[in-house]
């Protein structure tokens, strides 16, 4: 996974203010939010592709455990 960078904060927090009409005022907490909002994306593509690793773990070891057992 790739890591967070300053730029992809930076791009969030732009569409962040756009979205809230550009104002003036609290440029800071654009970017706080961003940052908040991708560190929690990162947080649930990470859970959801180390359960896919688990379960691909648990498939390989079912089926060598049937081709083992299917020889004896």
């Amino acid at each position: 996974m790739r890591t967070l960078t300053e730029q992809d904060i930076r791009t969030r927090a732009y569409r962040l203010w756009r979205a809230a009409g550009e104002p003036n005022k609290a440029m800071d907490a654009f970017w706080y939010k961003a940052e908040k909002e991708l560190l929690e994306e990162r947080t649930k593509d990470k859970g959801r592709s180390g359960r896919s690793d688990i379960a691909a773990r648990r498939v390989a070891r079912r089926r060598r455990h049937a081709t083992v057992t299917s020889t004896h």
